[in-house]
């Protein structure tokens, strides 16, 4: 996971679900916190370790959460960000551009 794919999912996340929320992320780590105006709706970081990524969410009033997927760290970040939205489904397809341990 990089910084550029981090922003991606959050912002397409977002987008696709038509949050009225804004972003900010962190240049150092892999983290971004949700806002909707001076509100924060949620805290979301990615990080790698011995047992694989991890993605924790933290949002005002519920439990900080940890997620060893991203498929139950985007329904956390639903909802958190815009609980109204029904849930979903989603699918990520593997693309061999994008393996980085792929040589020409």
């Amino acid at each position: 996971m990089t910084h550029d794919r981090f922003r991606t999912l959050i912002d397409g996340a977002l987008a696709i679900w038509q949050a009225d929320a804004q972003t900010r992320f962190d240049a150092a780590a892999m983290r971004c916190r949700i806002l909707r105006g001076a509100q924060t709706l949620a805290v979301l970081g990615y990080e790698r370790t011995a047992v694989g990524g991890v993605w924790r969410i933290e949002a005002p009033g519920r439990t900080a959460r940890t997620h060893l997927s991203i498929v139950p760290a985007l329904a956390g970040l639903r909802e958190a960000v815009c609980p109204q939205r029904p849930h979903g489904r989603v699918l990520f397809v593997w693309d061999a551009a994008d393996d980085v341990t792929h040589a020409p």
